[in-house]
């Protein structure tokens, strides 16, 4: 057979083991509580616990962490898979392992009945949420990060005990890495002596060619390259779940170039490295967009990237970086990829508004172009800058539901009183924030400390401490609102029935949301549910969330934390939009107690009508905080806005006008209504069903059954 023939069989026959792993994933452990991961599901029989350091029975601090990944990572069996480029994978991560995020000793009150009372999301305790610089180790290679860390151990080891512990922890985390590549590389061996498919015995000798090298020297060609990823990859998740990708096309694009210069690859050998790296482990990556001078970096392996994730057609993570330079065919080839597979990627970013913002954020053109989507919706400096994004949210809805309340209290009933009431108590749950993120500075070191990104960021191994400890250059917390539009329906709902109209009284408004709009009091909910909603044009809704976006813009780019850190703005909810709605009441938008919140900074579902695309967008430009974090567009659309009719163009025309005027981030589905209904029934027929969820992509098998309605009915309500 030809080498494309030969690779297309490699490639399906690693999509079916994907999809094999995660039926025997949902078979062992039911639904998955995280993004899909490309684990592999552990043996039968497999009982490795972590030793705890702490009488709780938990583990911390830098010797707690390295000796137990040393044990978690010693109990993997090693993986190869005679018909993949790369060698490797894990079966556990180590942060799940944990029973609490909290140093129990250390005190809370100062922050925790503050955070039970706005229902906030704290970063107490949380990891990783930024970048590594995977330049570093691609310069050193293990070995090289290795010799650098003793080396500094030898300048700074002495200094006190805390130091020392720092050093030989992450000497013990690099000598972890180092061994389990070498076991891995044993296993190739061993492979290599039972396989009797000649092609598949070439294939295992340039793997332990690869994986040997890698065990300590740095990559030269673009297959050790991809290799030395996917070791950074899965090590970063087995730790603690690091998923924070890179600027992938960038970073292959030199080994991509020699290679073929030297006529040692073509791009068959290139698209089947590729689909190694990806199979890796689902990280986020971003190609295209503007370089350090400004032009867009798109180049002939960014153009690979699509087509190995077209031809693998997995779960994956990618964002379309997009910038005024960008070429529009390399957008659209992005959305054919959306029509194609209609599994949820990739995404696409509005790199000049985000560089536009991050400048007005206090910093200047070069790191504002140097930042990379790291995340689910968010950027940070590779190994510059700690951010923690994603990990600390603000319920909005519940602002609003306690300043409400807070208002009806008292005398003075009125819109305007209870604007000055939600900015009273935003800005009280916005000090809590702060202050926990102080708490977290100061105590994370000793709690979880980042040993594997501590490696790939420039400070904390030349100065001895974690990167929580004051030893990178930036400190820019991104923080999230959620509920926008439950906060800004209700301030425009009221507006509209109570004072406008007179149609319903402040009083009767407050018993229908005590009594959760039952009885009689469903005529109110009526009335307010129908009033002018955000997403429905140039009305009070859009109004209040344009009001609701800016203050609570202003209040964070105000904020400062003792130990120095400053906060950005963002509107976005992962997951939360459910977990947060479940301590939000009745509101006065007419929403029941419990239910979900708004998805980002989406109006709530079946508020727009089906088809207005254009109207959907124009008020998601109203919610940028405009400072350098996003507020992600959700798109979900019928696939009967077919390829034939115009569909792509119409779709890339959306996105780039959307991207254009100032929109940060867009997620598109594209998905069949009777294919969704079935697989809400019997997810387990449709094991290879891929959806976007949030800021990421997952098999919908994996999703609890929560999840899985939520999905399926904000993707009929748009449909």
């Amino acid at each position: 057979m030809d080498k494309r023939q030969m690779y297309d069989e490699r490639i399906r026959k690693l999509r079916e083991d994907k999809i094999t792993e995660v039926q025997k994933k949902h078979k062992r452990y039911g639904y998955l509580i995280d993004d899909d991961l490309h684990t592999m599901t552990v043996p039968e029989g497999y009982s490795w616990r972590p030793v705890p350091n702490h009488e709780n029975g938990d583990f911390y601090g830098y010797t707690g962490w390295q000796t137990n990944y040393a044990g978690m990572v010693d109990s993997f069996p090693a993986v190869v898979c005679p018909y993949s480029s790369m060698a490797g994978n894990f079966h556990r991560i180590l942060l799940h392992f944990r029973r609490t995020s909290r140093r129990p000793e250390y005190d809370y009150s100062e922050v925790d009945p503050l955070i039970r009372k706005y229902d906030i999301q704290d970063m107490i305790g949380q990891v990783n949420h930024y970048c590594g610089d995977v330049s570093i180790g691609l310069k050193l290679g293990w070995g090289g990060i290795l010799k650098k860390v003793r080396d500094y151990a030898a300048l700074n080891g002495e200094r006190d005990a805390e130091t020392k512990e720092f050093y030989e922890a992450e000497i013990g985390f690099v000598e972890t890495v180092i061994g389990w590549i070498r076991r891995t590389s044993e296993e190739i061996e061993a492979k290599l002596e039972q396989e009797t498919d000649a092609l598949l015995k070439d294939n295992l000798r340039e793997m332990l060619r690869t994986n040997r090298h890698i065990e300590t020297e740095p990559p030269r060609t673009l297959r050790e390259a991809c290799q030395f990823l996917c070791w950074y990859n899965m090590v970063g998740r087995s730790f603690n779940g690091e998923a924070a990708g890179y600027q992938l096309d960038e970073v292959l694009r030199p080994y991509y170039e020699r290679d073929k210069e030297a006529g040692l690859i073509d791009d068959e050998d290139a698209i089947y490295y590729l689909v190694g790296l990806i199979l890796s482990e689902t990280h986020f990556y971003q190609i295209a967009g503007p370089g350090p001078d400004g032009k867009d970096v798109t180049s002939r392996i960014s153009w690979l990237i699509l087509e190995a994730a077209d031809r693998l057609d997995v779960s994956f993570n990618l964002t379309i970086n997009v910038c005024d330079e960008t070429d529009i065919n390399f957008v659209r080839k992005g959305v054919e990829m959306l029509f194609k597979h209609r599994s949820g990627w990739p995404r696409f970013a509005g790199a000049d508004a985000l560089i536009d913002g991050y400048i007005k954020n206090g910093y200047n053109l070069q790191q504002a172009r140097s930042r990379v989507m790291g995340g689910c919706q968010w950027l940070t400096i590779p190994g510059r800058e700690y951010t923690m994004s994603d990990c600390s949210k603000i319920n909005l809805a519940k602002v609003f539901e306690v300043a409400f309340n807070d208002m009806m209290a008292g005398e003075s009933l009125s819109v305007e009183k209870l604007w000055e009431m939600f900015e009273k108590h935003l800005r009280i749950a916005v000090d809590v924030i702060v202050r926990a993120a102080d708490i977290h500075l100061r105590t994370n070191r000793y709690n979880c400390p980042e040993l594997f990104l501590n490696l790939f960021s420039h400070g904390p191994i030349e100065k001895g401490t974690d990167v929580t400890n004051h030893s990178v250059d930036y400190y820019n917390f991104g923080i999230d609102g959620v509920g926008i539009a439950v906060a800004a329906d209700s301030f425009a709902a009221l507006e509209q029935r109570v004072e406008k109209e007179g149609r319903v009284t402040w009083q009767q408004v407050k018993e229908a949301l005590d009594c959760n709009y039952s009885g009689e009091m469903q005529r109110v909910q009526m009335l307010m549910k129908t009033a002018e909603k955000y997403g429905q044009g140039i009305n009070p809704g859009l109004k209040w969330v344009d009001k609701i976006t800016k203050l609570y813009t202003a209040v964070l780019a105000q904020s400062r934390g003792e130990e120095g850190e400053r906060f950005t703005a963002g509107l976005f909810s992962w997951r939360k939009f459910i977990e947060f709605g479940r301590s939000v009441g009745a509101t006065p938008d007419g929403r029941l107690a419990g239910t979900p919140l708004n998805q980002g900074v989406n109006p709530m579902p079946g508020v727009v009508k089906n088809g207005e695309m254009t109207t959907l967008s124009e008020s998601i430009l109203t919610a940028q905080c405009g400072l350098g974090n996003t507020s992600p567009f959700q798109l979900d659309l019928d696939p009967t806005i077919s390829a034939q009719e115009g569909g792509i163009d119409n779709v890339t025309a959306l996105i780039m006008t959307h991207l254009k005027r100032g929109g940060t981030l867009i997620n598109v589905n594209i998905l069949d209504r009777e294919k969704v209904l079935k697989a809400r029934e019997n997810p387990e027929q449709f094991p290879d069903l891929v959806v976007r969820v949030t800021g990421y992509t997952a098999y919908f098998l994996s999703l609890s059954p929560q999840l899985r309605d939520v999905v399926v009915d904000r993707i009929l309500s748009a449909v």
